[in-house]
């Protein structure tokens, strides 16, 4: 029977083994713009023993390429910008001057005569990050933003070297970011929807390998570099068109001398104004007082505030309801009441007369009631956009004029028109409210033309309107 003896060599080195490295002088990961000087360090433990410790670079070969045998710069191309630095013997530092993009990937010092059993070699990576980085934003030069608005941040940095860094945002959020990297070439954007909260304040980008520099295939220095570059976007205020408009304090009817108040959410500032919609007049301000050409019903008042933003004029609108009884005489105080206020609501004793409407359809009207003839009427009507008159004929109820119906025929091909109304007094103010239905002639034989329904005419007694001498 044979045996087999396995003998184990067990190498103690007290002393240092010849080759082996000082872990205490080990060459470390770095990152540097192109200009830069870097050193790179490495050393023997015991420099008395034999010993040919030599830098390599894997930039521009794979398999590396020599650049120096101790202290002797070999024939590298780069050899102008390479030197060994040696403080005290045996320690054998690489410089590199003037660091270009190019000189970024792989280091490697090592000592020739070590033996297999000393691990020899190390390995470090210098990655080289171009300065300028290139930032991009949809914020305007002004920094000035809309409220909700949609902008987004964009950088992009080159570099050279087996790692790339890592770039991320900060500042208010919330916000989306993304990260690319190919071996040249890292971007980050981020998007966001503008809130108020961010005014005054700015994003930045922050480029750094933290994180991002993990060991690599031949890299035994595993640190990670110390590099950072910051961009800082422009400096956002937040503005906003007018929202929330609003009318406090408002109530069923108002008296002459009640002011009016119109408040809102903008910024900048919005200006105001107010207009009367029965005769289209405008009052400046965020304050309107009610004055004796609101007196009526069924009116409205419109409030409209606006503000610029980076030249584009911002507005929102709000309407209210208005009525202003009219106002009774003054007494002195008796016993007895010496006037007697107009009911809310009685018939006009007789519509004839001129009368005008504004809104929500402008038209003139002329009316001329024979009550002697049972209430017959004879008018013209003319709608604002119209250049002629159009007869009327009709009649009232008996002895009583609060409802009326007319008809009319339009010239051309609109048709023919009934119109019905009712006259009131709201607290002494006439009002005539008028509808009209208008029948088309059909085209064809047997056919009847299309029925039309206009917006209600709402009119006014007018001491300005001159009605046409036929009437």
């Amino acid at each position: 029977m044979k045996f087999i003896v396995a003998a184990v060599l067990l190498i103690v080195c007290f002393d240092g083994c010849v080759g082996e490295l000082d872990i205490n002088k080990l060459p470390t990961n770095i990152a540097v713009t192109p200009g830069a000087t870097v050193v790179f360090s490495c050393a023997v433990v015991n420099h008395q023993n034999a010993h040919s410790l030599q830098w390599r670079e894997f930039t521009s070969n794979p398999e590396g390429t020599p650049i120096s045998d101790n202290g002797n710069i070999g024939a590298h191309p780069n050899a102008d910008r390479y030197r060994i630095l040696q403080a005290v013997a045996g320690e054998y530092f690489l410089q590199i001057h003037n660091v270009t993009m190019e000189d970024g990937g792989a280091y490697s010092c090592h000592d020739a005569q070590a033996p297999i059993i000393v691990k020899y070699r190390h390995n470090a990576f210098m990655t080289v990050v171009d300065p300028a980085l290139n930032c991009t934003t949809t914020i305007g030069d002004s920094g000035v933003v809309l409220d909700g608005s949609y902008q987004s941040n964009d950088c992009i940095i080159r570099f050279k070297g087996p790692v790339a860094p890592n770039m991320t945002y900060t500042g208010p959020g919330p916000f989306e970011q993304l990260n690319v990297a190919n071996n040249e070439i890292v971007w980050a954007g981020m998007h966001y929807n503008v809130m108020r909260d961010m005014d005054t304040r700015a994003h930045q980008c922050h480029l750094s390998f933290t994180g991002h520099f993990l060991p690599v295939d031949g890299d035994t220095a595993d640190n990670i570099p110390d590099h950072t570059t910051i961009y800082q976007s422009k400096q956002m205020f937040v503005y906003w068109g007018p929202q929330s408009l609003n009318i406090p304090n408002q109530k069923p009817y108002y008296l002459q001398g009640d002011t009016l108040t119109c408040e809102c959410d903008a910024w900048p500032p919005a200006t105001f104004l107010w207009q009367n919609m029965r005769n289209g007049q405008i009052f400046s301000g965020a304050t309107y007082t009610v004055g004796p050409e609101l007196v009526g019903f069924n009116q409205s008042m419109r409030c409209e505030a606006r503000n610029s933003i980076e030249g584009t004029t911002y507005s929102n609108n709000i309407f209210i309801p208005l009525d202003v009884p009219v106002p009774t005489t003054p007494t002195t105080p008796t016993t007895t009441p010496t006037t007697t206020p107009p009911p809310a609501v009685s018939p006009c004793p007789d519509p004839s007369g001129a009368w005008v409407s504004v809104n929500p359809t402008a038209g003139s009207l002329c009316v001329r009631v024979n009550t002697t003839l049972f209430g017959a009427i004879t008018g013209l009507l003319k709608n604002a956009t119209d250049t002629y008159w159009v007869d009327l004929v009709g009649r009232t109820q008996i002895n009583q004029y609060n409802q009326m119906g007319v008809s009319g025929i339009w010239p051309g091909t609109i048709g023919v028109s009934s119109l019905v109304g009712e006259c009131h007094r709201c607290f002494g103010v006439e009002n005539l409210l008028i509808n009209v239905v208008t029948r088309r002639k059909g085209l064809l034989c047997g056919t009847e033309g299309d029925t039309q329904y206009t917006s209600q005419y709402h009119f006014f007694r007018s001491s300005t309107l001159k009605c046409p001498n036929v009437f």
